[in-house]
């Protein structure tokens, strides 16, 4: 793709966000490639979808590889045609080198990104029950936080730690997705009932539940701790400098502790959601309901978690080996 034209230039007073860049994107598509009005409504639709998946606010800037990555991966396991898939990675590869090429990020965020394609979906990455407790058992350490205990005089000797067990946790416990996570209010949290109120994909609201005592208890504490802090922001979540948490930094965290902890495959904020679905179905959690949690708009995108769940039952059953018991 020949991306050599005029600078497309930034707005004044701040960094560009994805939504002003998506529509440059598009009208330069219109003026200067050869394509039908079809296929630029297609890849219009395609950066939309990319777009609720981050957030339109999002500073282009920051995005990067992983966030592409993650973005394939969720649409991987979507009800989503291969052939869709591909367009929608062509056109994300061609808003990148676009938006390098008009000096609008310091590296293009495609480069080495690959995403396979099969003829059908593609089972979810997910963490083992033995991985996961690793992976909890490390971050709780490091927070001076037991399994038994979530006092504020903990959280508050170690807010940093606290902040990363927490989304851990919430994305766990919840399914929630990285972004959502990053964007809760403290207001969107009602202790009393114990739930979150979550914008997600599409700004679609619903509610996710904070069932166990345990992280409810967390919950609580962070946000007491939270409160005394006094933050020029209303975003649960926040970095070193007391800024909100971005999503990448979230990735970045969450790989980092899964190796510190020894997780050998590399941990990304969407296993933790593959993995809390995978679990609520092998409990018997009626499929209806996981739908809800995770804001699938499809039933068919959930039922992906079923295969997952079958590759479990399969294990189960031959270890039962009900034949070889009768067999003397």
């Amino acid at each position: 793709m020949d991306t050599r034209v005029s600078r497309y230039s930034q707005p004044e007073g701040g960094a560009l966000q994805l939504r002003e860049a998506r529509e440059g994107y598009l009208r330069w598509l219109l003026a200067t490639r050869d394509l039908s009005p079809h296929t630029v409504r297609a890849y219009q639709g395609d950066l939309a979808s990319f777009e609720s998946f981050v957030g339109g606010s999002k500073q282009v800037g920051t995005l990067d590889k992983p966030t592409l990555i993650d973005f394939l991966e969720d649409q991987k396991v979507s009800a989503l045609a291969p052939a869709s898939l591909r367009r929608r990675a062509s056109a994300l590869r061609g808003f990148s080198r676009w938006l390098f090429a008009q000096g609008l990020v310091s590296t293009d965020p495609w480069l080495a990104t690959r995403v396979a394609v099969g003829r059908g979906r593609s089972l979810p990455r997910v963490l083992s029950t033995e991985d996961l407790d690793r992976l909890l058992a490390f971050l709780k350490q490091i927070a001076g936080v037991s399994s038994a205990s979530a006092r504020p005089s903990l959280v508050r000797d170690n807010p940093h730690e606290s902040n990363t067990l927490l989304a851990v946790a919430l994305m766990v416990s919840t399914g929630v997705r990285v972004h959502e996570v990053v964007g809760i209010r403290c207001q969107n949290i009602d202790l009393a009932s114990r739930s979150i109120r979550l914008i997600g994909k599409g700004r679609r609201e619903r509610q996710v539940f904070l069932t166990n005592n345990w992280i409810a208890a967390l919950a609580e504490a962070f946000l007491e701790v939270r409160s005394v802090l006094d933050l020029p922001h209303p975003y649960l979540l926040f970095n070193l400098r007391y800024e909100p948490l971005t999503t990448a930094a979230m990735r970045s965290r969450l790989a980092k502790a899964a190796r510190t902890a020894g997780v050998s495959q590399h941990v990304t904020p969407h296993m933790l959601r593959h993995t809390a679905a995978t679990q609520l179905i092998e409990a018997g959690v009626d499929i209806r309901y996981i739908q809800r949690l995770l804001g699938h708009a499809s039933l068919s995108t959930t039922e992906i978690y079923t295969h997952v769940s079958d590759q479990a039952l399969r294990r189960v059953v031959s270890e039962a080996d009900v034949l070889g018991r009768l067999t003397r």
